[in-house]
């Protein structure tokens, strides 16, 4: 494992999710407070949307990194070019086609939501510019995977930080001095696709020149290859879908569009948190699939065993923070709401972020799947718990009074018990390992979050803030404690000595 090269993937990695985070905590209360919750609600579905669609090309992409780094690290570059340039021209391909299937939706979006009609041609600009973003970013995003092939996850971070400061002063710029419009989300998300995309490509050409795109290199072989192992990646994001992609969907169809808005509002810093976990998580991909393409078992075990204890050291404490002090931060987040809705908010927020308190333990598991290309029998499971979860949620918005908090709690239920009774032990088996090889790490995360969990909130009860001052002076000592706690619990004498070596040498990577 490159220890030097890990660290950088980690801290340019966190660095682009630290400005997304700052982007979306200052635009929220604004475009809530200025356009209403409802107008809100539609920048999240629209993005929900664009997930529905790359169902039709992550079967083609999903695999991808894969197979280019694998031919990539064997000094395979015309086997890698092949890989590359099949993918690109197919998807270029297929943007083209969803191009006319998408300006029909725009076209005719009041008949396919509940959207109030003051605000139907704001929402029809947006969702065009979010939609063309998405079309960009899938015909050209393939060269990212030069990025994460070469292991330079640290430059991918970069250009993202780049482009996060470029979408926050078109949208400082845009709403300081114009009337205000949604739609100057989606006009900032498409210039800084535009700039991500054109520098991506440059840096390509210079960090992996032996791998080209070129139609000579084309050939439908490498589509079957692709989609044949990728297909579950397809079916994964379905199951994905069905388990919290239509929420949003479901409660504009089935409630409204006000309470759209609260539950947009709600998942929007667990999405982030989410996002903390995935960074986190994947900045150990490129090492973890380099090792696998070698055939070093020791090092690929190592390394997985590793991700698990940083990851759930890392982002356990931001999961139960937010918990603790959740009604706290929207109080002073969302002040145009009032008690009632903070404390909807606040309900939905945890619903949406406990999954997220067990599998930030486990998330790097979810690369072994894909590495060893043994999809099938999780992807299966998991569509089988999305099918399960939508018709629960159809089935109690009819019978019962739950409202929005069945949208939000059945899927947190039913994923729940599959972090714990299947993720483990099937990486494991795809590894020909002891079922209970993973679960060791898992029950230290579980005792952490009963342990620290309670003192968080027993800090949160005995304290309170009237400002944002007020609320970082009792959530930064408590972050520490928080993190002092998980430091004795997660990690054993001998590992605490190097943690702690690390973190001196600031290679958060190093063992």
């Amino acid at each position: 494992m490159n220890k030097k090269r890990l660290s950088l993937n980690l801290i340019g990695q966190l660095v682009s999710f630290a400005c997304s985070l700052g982007i979306g905590f200052f635009l929220t209360p604004y475009i809530v407070s200025n356009l209403g919750q409802e107008t809100y609600g539609f920048v999240g579905l629209a993005n929900n949307f664009t997930s529905y669609i790359s169902l039709f090309t992550i079967a083609i992409d999903g695999m991808l990194s894969r197979y280019v780094t694998i031919e990539y690290s064997k000094k395979e570059h015309e086997e890698a070019s092949r890989y590359l340039s099949t993918a690109f021209i197919a998807k270029a391909a297929i943007s083209l086609i969803l191009l006319i299937p998408m300006l029909l939706l725009v076209s005719k979006l009041e008949y396919v939501v509940n959207v109030s009609s003051g605000i139907v041609q704001d929402v029809r600009i947006l969702w065009l510019l979010i939609f063309l973003a998405f079309l960009g970013n899938l015909s050209f995003g393939s060269f990212n995977t030069s990025l994460f092939a070469a292991n330079r996850l640290d430059i991918q971070a970069v250009i993202s930080v780049l482009c996060n400061l470029l979408r926050a002063s078109v949208l400082i710029i845009t709403f300081a001095f114009f009337p205000a419009h949604v739609w100057y989300v989606g006009f900032a998300t498409l210039l800084s696709s535009i700039v991500s995309l054109t520098v991506t490509y440059l840096i390509k050409k210079h960090i992996m020149p032996e791998v080209k795109v070129s139609p000579k290199y084309f050939n439908f072989k490498y589509i079957k290859r692709l989609v044949v192992v990728g297909i579950w990646n397809s079916l994964n994001k379905l199951q994905q879908i069905l388990t919290d992609g239509l929420d949003l969907l479901i409660t504009n169809l089935f409630i409204n569009g006000a309470e759209m808005g609260l539950l947009s509002v709600a998942k929007t810093i667990p999405v982030h948190i989410s996002s903390l976990i995935s960074t986190v998580a994947s900045s150990f991909d490129p090492s973890m699939t380099i090792s696998y393409a070698k055939n070093d078992k020791s090092e690929f075990l190592s390394t997985t065993k590793f991700a698990m204890k940083f990851s759930g050291f890392l982002c356990s404490i931001p999961i139960l923070g937010f918990i603790a002090f959740g009604t706290k931060f929207y109080s002073l987040w969302m002040p145009s709401l009032n008690a009632d809705e903070i404390s909807k908010v606040q309900i939905l927020s945890v619903l949406t972020m406990l999954p997220q308190i067990f599998s930030v333990y486990v998330y790097p598991l979810y690369t072994v799947n894909t590495i060893t290309t043994k999809l099938k029998v999780p992807v299966l499971l998991s569509l089988c718990i999305g099918v399960a979860n939508v018709v629960i949620v159809y089935v109690l918005l009819r019978t019962t009074g739950l409202g929005v908090y069945a949208v939000a709690g059945v899927s947190t239920i039913m994923w729940t018990l599959r972090v714990f009774l299947f993720v483990p032990t099937y990486a494991a088996w795809s590894l020909k390992m002891k079922l209970s090889t993973f679960y060791k790490p898992l029950l230290k995360g579980v005792l952490n979050v009963v342990i620290t969990g309670f003192v968080l909130c027993l800090i949160s009860y005995f304290t309170n803030a009237n400002s944002w001052i007020e609320l970082a002076l009792i959530c930064l000592p408590a972050g520490l404690v928080g993190y002092i706690l998980c430091f004795f619990i997660m990690f054993e004498r001998s590992e605490r000595e190097k943690v702690i070596t690390m973190v001196k040498n600031k290679l958060p990577g190093k063992r």
